[in-house]
């Protein structure tokens, strides 16, 4: 017998079959057991969801002579064998990406006025990829499809329902196929993979299926080539080969050198993945992925009922969500895109894949806020770290009662405080560490002016600091309007802080908000060690003018009223003469 791909040898013959659409097959089922089935039915999914073999069983179901009550086709009798392998007269499939012309229309017009093969047999039309059908044949086929004769049934199935005309989709009765579950499919694929004998892992089996992103078509498409590749055998091993994809440990390895502030273990990440022929593309959109995950695991509690992944990546989102702070994974998934964008453009896959990483792994290289940001909570993060150990350091040093003082044990630990953070001024003789690094970065250096005095230059300076700090309080909808703000001017504490005149709508939420001058003066309060107020204003807002001069009415000079002669005046100034013709 000629051989057959998995996803047509194992095609779906009952509604009880088909995979994850049970909303669908149900309705179905009820709809021909009760014999109340409509005359036009519109299925729209992603591909590999299971429309056109829908379509296939239901119409099976109302040809069956044997149809069972439960509203299944029975599959024995001449009819559904002939609807199997496709040589029945009653069932008419066609695809509208090469009969989507009305001539094509015209000729299934004529065959809806031909009656059934067999008395009472009914005629189904199936159409798939319908939305290719140009709006001159969508608008030549309403007719027919509203009102078919009573023996025809159409289904018009689609990836991309909204191009249809609304006409159409207001005369069917519409059925949405959903992606199917990761579990679902690992389970439907490791039954599958029994029966032809396969050695396949759940582990494995979940990497196919992800991939698949809830296609049964595609998922069975990747099980038949990743079994072909290992002999039989399917492990996450052979699944990363065939698709290009990168181990789990990858993403952890680089969630720890983003810890750990290290760029040689990023970099070697990037050289092992392209010396191992993986998709560094692919490697950084699953990236994003993966670091999606990690964000919900920061503020998703119930991790399991938001996200439908396998236990064990969820327990590394955990585990790397204890190791990154939010505001460090929310800048890496923005760094991943900017790097994905610029490899969808075509610039050289590995260097753009370098640059991102070391971007992730020393922010100190970006100059965007979001960067900053991740400096300055490394840096408060670092200092909290030291107070605590200044504080443990007396009690640590002193020794038990009746135990001699170790002067040499406790002396390390004092002295830390001052290796790890030195002084601002002095510049340390050996090479800079990364943690030095990030300390003498710009954004880390403190302004301090003199209390009650603030100047435009000391806002200025602290301006990236003050913005990274108000971007939680805020909130997601006034940081949109606040980071459009910029130092203006300042007269005495009072800070302006302008918007750009023709954001009108910015500068009214602003002005009307008093939450965002309260939280905005509190912190630039912090970081200019003064009391200010905030004020907002639109860009070129002039200054208010001076008070006017005053004059002594003494010093006034009476003008000359004398009146000008218009002869001499014109004569002056045009320079001529005047000559009299008399």
């Amino acid at each position: 017998m000629e051989y057959q791909a998995l996803y047509r040898k194992y095609r779906p013959q009952t509604f009880a079959d088909v995979v994850g659409q049970d909303h669908v097959t149900k309705t179905l089922a009820r709809e021909i057991a009760d014999s109340k089935v409509a005359h036009a039915y519109l299925f729209a999914g992603p591909r590999g969801t299971g429309k056109t073999t829908t379509a296939r069983i239901l119409a099976k179901s109302l040809n069956c002579v044997n149809r069972l009550p439960t509203g299944e086709p029975c599959n024995e009798c001449d009819s559904c064998k002939a609807i199997v392998v496709g040589s029945s007269f009653d069932v008419t499939e066609l695809d509208a990406a090469s009969h989507n012309s009305v001539d094509d229309i015209r000729d299934i017009k004529v065959s809806v006025t031909t009656v059934a093969s067999v008395g009472g047999a009914k005629r189904v039309f199936i159409l798939d990829e319908a939305h290719m059908l140009s709006k001159a044949a969508g608008n030549a086929l309403l007719k027919t499809l509203e009102e078919p004769p009573e023996h025809v049934h159409f289904v018009l199935a689609t990836t991309e329902p909204y191009k249809l005309l609304d006409t159409i989709r207001s005369r069917s009765q519409r059925f949405d196929f959903h992606p199917v579950a990761l579990d679902q499919l690992v389970d439907h694929l490791a039954g599958i993979a029994e029966l032809e004998g396969y050695t396949a892992s759940r582990e494995a089996l979940a990497l196919v299926a992800r991939h698949a992103r809830g296609s049964v078509r595609d998922s069975l498409s990747l099980l038949e080539q990743v079994a072909a590749l290992g002999e039989g055998t399917v492990d996450a091993a052979g699944v990363n080969r065939a698709l290009g994809l990168a181990d789990r440990d990858v993403y952890l390895g680089l969630s720890n050198a983003m810890a750990g502030n290290d760029p040689r273990i990023a970099l070697e990440l990037v050289s092992g993945l392209a010396a191992e022929g993986v998709d560094l593309r692919r490697f950084v959109a699953e990236a994003i992925g993966f670091f999606r995950g990690v964000f919900l695991a920061h503020y998703a509690p119930d991790l399991d009922e938001v996200a439908d992944e396998a236990d064990d990546i969820l327990d590394d989102w955990k585990s790397v969500a204890e190791l990154l702070p939010p505001a460090q994974v929310i800048r890496a998934i923005d760094v991943l895109s900017e790097g994905l964008i610029r490899l969808r453009e075509g610039r050289e896959e590995r260097l753009m894949t370098e640059l991102t990483l070391l971007k992730l792994t020393r922010p100190e290289v970006a100059s965007d806020v979001a960067s900053v940001a991740t400096r300055i909570t490394a840096l408060e993060q670092r200092v909290s770290a030291i107070a605590r150990q200044s504080k443990e350091a007396p009690s640590s040093a002193t020794p038990p009662a009746g135990q001699p003082h170790k002067a040499e044990s406790a002396q390390p630990e004092t002295k830390q405080p001052t290796e790890v953070v030195p002084d601002p001024p002095q510049k340390p003789a050996d090479a800079p560490s990364p943690a030095r690094e990030v300390d003498q970065s710009p954004a880390a250096e403190s302004v301090t002016p003199s209390p009650g005095t603030v100047t435009l230059d000391a806002l200025q300076q602290i301006w990236p600091a003050l913005v990274a700090r108000v971007r939680e309080e805020l909130g997601s909808r006034r940081q949109a309007l606040f980071r459009e703000a910029t130092p203006g001017r300042v007269e005495g504490t009072t800070v302006f802080l302008e918007v750009p005149s023709h954001l009108t709508f910015h500068l009214e939420q602003l002005t009307a908000d008093p939450q965002v001058g309260v939280a905005v003066a509190a912190r630039a309060g912090e970081l200019l060690h003064a009391d200010v107020s905030v004020q907002f204003e639109a860009a070129g807002t002039p200054q208010r003018d001076p008070e006017p001069e005053i004059f002594d009415k003494d010093q006034l000079v009476e003008a000359d009223t004398t009146p000008d002669d218009p002869v001499s005046l014109v004569a002056d100034i045009l320079g001529g003469e005047v000559i009299d013709e008399s």
